[in-house]
């Protein structure tokens, strides 16, 4: 059975509602014939419907808004969770669509054990079943805490049971999430048929128990750092590394030719260019397109508007996201200037900050396309992307193609992440980009995580997995074979490894959880990376000016004359002007109370985690409300 039946055959399930008015109000599954389960064929129909309900589109899920909106990899500051704002059953993913997943999971359980499918084919059917109960209880323990952990089926006429199902304390979601999550990897295989690719194996189960253990391990969920936990996160992602090696997950090769365009020799967006039936080695959890049959948007969404048929771009990178990355030497491009809170400084080629864009890590180039560099769309090798403006006879001029400031970037940058630099004007929302939900680099920066938290500053484990990275995104080695990890003593290695994680992983969906888990937004990391609370995004970012108008502004309004302009010396024509904030731009505000006992007597709400929405109470009776909120009683960190 192909993956693409995945989205074009229709799996014929008749859908009547129960009377219930409950969180499980769930579909009738009495038509379902029973017959499916005999073959394992049939019986993937069934479960493709559950991957189509559980994995959603190209982006990854986030049911509080955009992930790169909630963080801060681009300046957009709409999301009330960011302001502070958000009122009370502002969150609504505790609903009866988030259970349907799990209730055809566990329907599917029980057809299957009355079945006649026997031996490894039914290992196969059940043990994607377990992954996908353990997925979807996850996404609902990350937001709220614990949950009602549905382990069983239940009638859809049980009100009763349904009305009076209780929340599980967190730590009883989290056991009963490992164990289903251990039982998946005792029974997925290796891997499936090429035409097959997107099914969960077991190293993407034990990858995503891995992640799991990691956020459960974190202070968002572990305020008193049991070491106890860091220890089962660690051992978790050094088994999940041991299986992806042992089953033939590596990291990729981004190696390139160097070219006049492309002198950086490597190109990161080579993982998401390359399918994973195509041998990608990277890719465990994917949510697949193809032509003609699915396909998404991305490129509409986020390139410049002369290219595209939409309007201003999306996912513009910050100016704190652009210095994130190290230098080419693996060294930082960026100090925190304690005498302005909440910004930082641009240290790399001699703090000259006109030359931002010189000898950087090879993965700034794959993310960020900047002002005057080759940015290559709808197959142009050669073309260069400009975004500059200056005022020449009392008139302001804006470059590239766009003469209004609304249809630019805001921030002076463009994503150039994931982007597919072949597709057409025309079919900028066909694009057949795999989603990419979990790679094994997220594998070894997890394991280089719970490393440096459970053996400590000087884990080996963690710099190798580091120093693996470092490498494969062609950053030089350094006298000492670090990478630069270690050239600064200013910065702490898990400051070190959450930054390593927000240049690898930018735009992939991964910030804001990185942000909310470690407390980020409340509290300083570390000395070297504070709190994102009081930072104003939006004005995080450049605006390009020329620094002499007269003598240059007539070459630069002829593409053909500044395109002619070597790379290295675009700092000479350029001034950077940081944008203002503003009197009336707020500053991010988000609400977690990280002390637990504060929390108890506390009302005013807790981002970290969320209230049940009130009509989910009231349908519901037996479920408490989350401390923090009003009428909470249930307490997420136990």
């Amino acid at each position: 059975m192909k993956i693409k039946n995945i989205f074009i055959i229709l799996v014929f399930l008749p859908l009547f509602f129960s009377s219930c008015s409950d969180f499980l109000d769930i579909k009738d599954e009495s038509a379902i014939n029973p017959k499916i389960w005999d073959n394992e064929e049939s019986a993937k129909l069934y479960v493709n419907n559950i991957y189509s309900m559980c994995f959603t589109g190209f982006g990854g899920e986030n049911p509080l808004g955009s992930p790169a909106g909630l963080s801060d990899e681009t300046p957009d500051m709409g999301s009330s969770i960011l302001l502070g704002t958000l009122a009370s059953s502002g969150v609504t993913m505790f609903s009866s669509a988030s259970y349907e997943a799990i209730r055809f999971v566990n329907i599917g359980f029980e057809a299957l054990n009355n079945s006649e499918l026997k031996g490894a084919a039914r290992n196969r059917i059940a043990g994607q079943l377990y992954f996908f109960r353990a997925w979807q209880h996850w996404k609902l323990v990350n937001i709220y805490g614990g949950v009602p952990y549905m382990k069983d089926y239940v009638s859809f006429t049980s009100s009763d049971v349904l009305i009076n199902a209780k929340r599980n304390k967190t730590s009883e979601c989290i056991a009963y999430i490992k164990q289903d999550l251990d039982s998946a990897i005792a029974l997925l295989p290796a891997a499936w048929v090429s035409s097959e690719y997107s099914r969960i194996t077991r190293a993407a189960a034990a990858a995503m128990k891995g992640r799991i253990l990691l956020f459960y391990a974190s202070p968002q969920f572990n305020p008193n750092r049991e070491m106890a936990r860091w220890e089962a996160a660690y051992n978790a992602n050094l088994a999940a590394r041991d299986l992806c090696l042992q089953d033939g997950y590596s990291l990729m090769s981004t190696s390139v030719a160097v070219t006049e365009q492309w002198p950086y020799g490597f190109d990161q967006n080579l993982i998401f260019r390359k399918k994973k039936s195509d041998g990608n080695t990277e890719a465990l959890i994917v949510t697949p397109f193809f032509t003609d049959v699915k396909m998404h948007g991305y490129e509409n969404s986020v390139c410049p508007d002369e290219i595209t048929t939409g309007g201003a771009p999306g996912n513009t990178p910050t100016w704190d996201l652009v210095i994130a990355f190290p230098m080419k030497d693996g060294s930082l491009a960026f100090k925190y200037n304690a005498a302005t809170p909440n910004t930082r400084t641009f240290i790399g080629n001699g703090s000259d900050v006109t030359k931002f864009y010189l000898n950087r890590d090879p993965r700034f180039y794959s993310t960020i396309a900047f002002n005057g560099g080759y940015y290559q769309l709808e197959g142009n090798t050669s073309r260069r992307q400009w975004n500059f403006q200056f005022t020449r006879k009392n008139t302001k001029v804006y470059y590239g193609e766009n003469t209004t400031t609304d249809k630019i970037s805001t921030t002076g940058f463009y994503c150039r992440k994931m982007v597919d630099p072949t597709v057409s004007r025309a079919n900028m929302g066909k694009s057949t980009t795999d989603w990419i939900e979990l790679r094994y680099a997220e594998v070894l920066l997890n394991l280089a995580e719970c490393a440096f938290e459970f053996q400590g500053n000087n884990s080996e484990t963690g710099y190798d997995c580091l120093k693996q990275i470092r490498a494969r995104a062609g950053i030089e080695a350094g006298a000492d074979g670090y990478y630069g990890l270690k050239s600064s003593t200013l910065i702490t290695p898990i400051e070190l490894t959450l930054n390593e994680r927000r240049v690898e992983l930018a735009f992939e969906g991964k910030r804001f959880n990185d942000l909310r888990r470690r407390n980020m937004f409340t509290n300083d990391l570390g000395a070297y990376i504070i709190k994102l609370n009081g930072w104003k995004k939006s004005g995080s970012g450049y605006v390009f000016g020329l620094k002499n108008i007269a003598t240059d502004s007539i070459m630069f309004m002829t593409p053909a004359r500044r395109d002619t302009i070597k790379l290295e010396n675009l700092y000479k024509y350029f001034t950077l002007t940081a944008k203002s904030s503003g009197p009336l731009v707020k500053s991010i505000n988000y609400l977690a109370v990280t002390d637990p006992t504060v929390l108890q007597t506390s009302m005013i709400g807790n981002y970290n985690f969320f209230d049940i929405p009130q009509n989910i109470i009231t349908r519901s009776p037996a479920l408490d409300q989350t401390i923090g909120w009003p009428n909470g009683k249930f307490n997420p960190f136990e």
